[in-house]
């Protein structure tokens, strides 16, 4: 397992050294800026949105779809009139993902647009338009993202009492999106995460930390542009009633990596279920409210969303002689 790790260590440095430094020039106003910053993960996980350490049994599969409500992820302030580049989306999730050797899971996640309104930078160049007309595409198709997650430690084999747990996730978001209506990026997003989590029968407790590095020119919307990021989640879980009821908070940081002039902060409720004897269909309901520290121009987090996900993961549990395989 230590050779293993050392070698995914290296791969992540390598990587982010070709990525780090590549985000420096700009594009039009608007192109290459992605609404879509709550990264949907396949698999199994014990949260909403932050991931477990838990990885899918080898050649399990598991399915998902998420949709998603927010409003106001995008605007411009000009002189005392605030335009939204993107005011409302309407986004489903769909994932896929497969364990292989009960340590690694392979998954892809395509999100899908199938409604959003606003401005676009149309403002910039006609400030007086203030009819509210769309002017960005009402229905588009996000970056293909693909991820690769390795569990370097698990304290026990008893999913429901495992203890504590270790995982890297490294995720790869290729521009297959419309960038001009703010669905995709103009280049690749390399995105590492460190996964550190708990569990012990009625609680989950887990974090994680990770950056995206933009291998593609910088997304500029007026006097703002975006570029490499860190990211952090941070969530619990509480399990009640043999999992028929979940009830957990999170909260989720993107902040540019420069200089840190820019942040934001999600905080989100959830309640879930896992029906059934089997537990291998989760439903969850979230709801949550955006903090910035800048309004002007408002590239952030959105100021509200709500989600309502499905998933189905297949029970693993070696601990247990029935396990489902």
């Amino acid at each position: 397992m230590n050779t293993n790790f050392k070698k995914t260590f290296l791969l992540v440095c390598s990587l982010v050294v070709l990525f780090a430094g590549t985000a420096n020039a700009q594009l039009e106003d608007g192109e290459g800026l992605n609404s879509q910053i709550l990264w949907t993960t396949p698999g199994p996980s014990n949260f909403a949105f932050v991931q477990s350490a838990d990885v899918l049994a080898n050649k399990d599969v598991s399915l998902s779809a998420v949709g998603q409500y927010y409003r106001k992820p995008l605007g411009l302030e000009i002189g005392d009139t605030v335009f939204w580049s993107v005011k409302r989306v309407n986004v489903v999730d769909f994932s896929w993902a497969v364990g292989l050797l009960d340590r690694i899971q392979l998954g892809m996640v395509l999100p899908v647009v199938v409604e959003q309104y606003g401005k676009g930078a149309a403002p910039l160049s006609d400030s007086d338009d203030t009819d509210g007309k769309s002017e960005i595409a009402s229905a588009a198709i996000g970056d293909l993202r693909f991820h690769a997650k390795t569990q370097f430690y698990k304290q026990n084999d008893c999913v429901e009492n495992r203890g504590a747990g270790v995982a890297l996730d490294i995720g790869l978001s290729v521009p297959s999106g419309d960038e001009e209506n703010f669905t995709g990026e103009k280049g690749i997003v390399f995105a590492p995460s460190l996964i550190l989590d708990f569990r012990r029968t009625f609680l989950s407790a887990g974090t994680n930390i990770g950056v995206r590095l933009r291998s593609g020119d910088k997304a500029v919307l007026a006097d703002s542009d975006v570029g490499n990021q860190l990211t952090y989640g941070l969530a619990t879980t509480f399990h009640l009633f043999d999992e028929k009821l979940l009830i957990g908070g999170e909260s989720t940081l993107l902040a540019e990596i420069d200089n840190f002039n820019r942040m934001g902060l999600e905080l989100r409720g959830s309640i879930g279920t896992k029906p059934g004897a089997s537990k291998a269909v989760a439903l969850w309901l979230t709801g949550s409210a955006g903090i910035a520290n800048r309004d002007e121009p408002l590239l952030s987090v959105p100021q509200m969303r709500f989600t309502l996900g499905l998933t189905y993961t297949p029970s693993f549990d070696d601990a247990a002689d029935d396990a489902l395989y």
